[in-house]
């Protein structure tokens, strides 16, 4: 059962990408290559020198640039990224070079939960504002469960569970998207300044 339960959450991260975290490097002159934490699922966002860069693939390089472009040196506009479970690096394209040496690259990424090593570790790396999907990984588990020996029964009530797993992610990623939307401050009063 804690075997499914680990998958569950997985699964719910990867579909709702709320499970965040932040690291920060130093750009280094000509190195383009940095390494990711171990926990890395995907990479959300990332800035150099505070200006976001774009994500792009290693064919999508090749049509813009028309050329070799593994050693083009200059200020960084883009990223791409190697999720290979045994080194995990992102790379800084075009390579930094003297200014935009020193300078922080900040990385915020989908973060793989940790393992649910017993029945009392809590889900989500007990991040307070997922504990109301907590619900969700048994709902996702039962179903998988079900699922190994099915009746017409147990057919019926996994699609239920599944139904019910698929619903609160569905609004984990709502929640997580109102939570980040930004508002411009309004001024409150109207035009009298004396009512600020």
């Amino acid at each position: 059962m804690q075997d499914e339960i680990q998958k569950a959450q997985e699964w719910f991260v990867l579909e709702t990408r709320a499970l965040t975290d932040n690291t920060t490097d130093t750009s280094v002159a000509d190195q383009a290559a940095y390494d990711l934490p171990s926990d890395v699922l995907d990479i959300k966002r990332m800035a150099h020198k505070g200006l976001e860069l774009r994500r792009i693939s290693k064919f999508e390089l090749d049509r813009y640039t028309g050329q070799d472009w593994t050693d083009d040196k200059g200020t960084p506009k883009f990223y791409y990224v190697d999720l290979d479970p045994n080194n995990k690096k992102y790379y800084l394209y075009p390579i930094p070079q003297g200014e935009d040496a020193g300078a922080n690259v900040a990385v915020e990424y989908i973060k793989l939960p940790p393992a649910l090593s017993s029945d009392s570790s809590t889900p989500f790396d007990g991040h307070t504002l997922m504990v109301a999907y907590h619900d969700a990984l048994a709902y996702k588990a039962a179903a998988t469960l079900l699922d190994i020996q099915p009746t017409q029964e147990s057919i019926v009530m996994a699609q239920r569970y599944e139904k019910r797993f698929d619903e609160l992610v569905s609004h984990c990623i709502e929640t997580f998207k109102a939570l980040s939307a930004t508002q411009p401050i309004r001024m409150r009063g109207g035009r009298n300044v004396g009512e600020l």
